[in-house]
């Protein structure tokens, strides 16, 4: 009996591959995205901690200000405030950008996400067509089989009707 040979066989591999290649790629997009995150929790808890560096600094400058301090202590304080204010600044200004990054990331993986089921359908439409032929071919091949063995069954009667 012949065996069934799909015609579209190396367009259904490549189907195959493609999806593979999109699984590889959403998890890729999910781990870039799972960083990102990762990154921005790190740069909030940075700005967190450098904005308590400024409130404990600014106590401390009203609190040693009480106490009667030279000038210079004054504009040494004060000095150290601006700088710790702009590190501050900094942090958030990188914290915002993470946003940004993860925002991106968020989107890269979501495309990621619509390739995979596109590649998916693609390779599940390939599937189908391949399991409807299959079942054509195997139905085709029974019934010529049956027909064959209907042919063998008259031409052994008919022989055994010429021979009495």
């Amino acid at each position: 009996m012949a065996q069934f040979r799909y015609r579209l066989q190396t367009l259904l591999e490549q189907r195959v591959q493609a999806k593979k290649d999109a699984e590889r790629a959403l998890a890729a997009a999910q781990r870039e995205l799972r960083a990102a995150e990762d990154e921005l929790a790190a740069g909030r808890r940075e700005q967190e901690a450098l904005e308590e560096k400024v409130r404990r600094a600014r106590v401390e400058s009203v609190s040693a200000g009480a106490g009667g301090s030279t000038g210079q202590m004054v504009r040494f304080r004060r000095d150290f405030i601006a700088k710790l204010q702009d590190q501050c600044s900094e942090a958030s200004d990188a914290v915002r950008a993470q946003e940004l990054n993860v925002a991106e990331a968020e989107e890269h993986l979501a495309s990621m996400r619509k390739e995979l089921a596109a590649r998916s359908r693609d390779v599940e439409v390939l599937e189908k067509h391949r399991a409807k032929l299959e079942r054509r071919f195997h139905e085709e091949a029974s019934r010529r089989e049956t027909a064959d063995q209907e042919e063998m069954a008259n031409v052994m009667f008919l022989q055994r009707r010429k021979t009495k």
